[in-house]
């Protein structure tokens, strides 16, 4: 997928927007937004914290 879309489909889910409404904006389907949310999920659960 293109990096724009990618981005698109990030920002609409770090502002708490359904997948259904994500679908319709961009035309992705519902399945593969869903994935990216995963993936995304994932990558923020790895990342790095503050160390104490």
């Amino acid at each position: 997928m293109k990096p724009h879309l990618q981005t698109t489909i990030w920002t609409l889910l770090k502002g708490s927007a359904s997948q259904r409404e994500i679908a319709r904006v961009t035309g992705i389907d519902r399945k593969t937004i869903r994935a990216y949310a995963r993936r995304f999920a994932e990558e923020q659960a790895n990342s790095p914290g503050v160390a104490t």
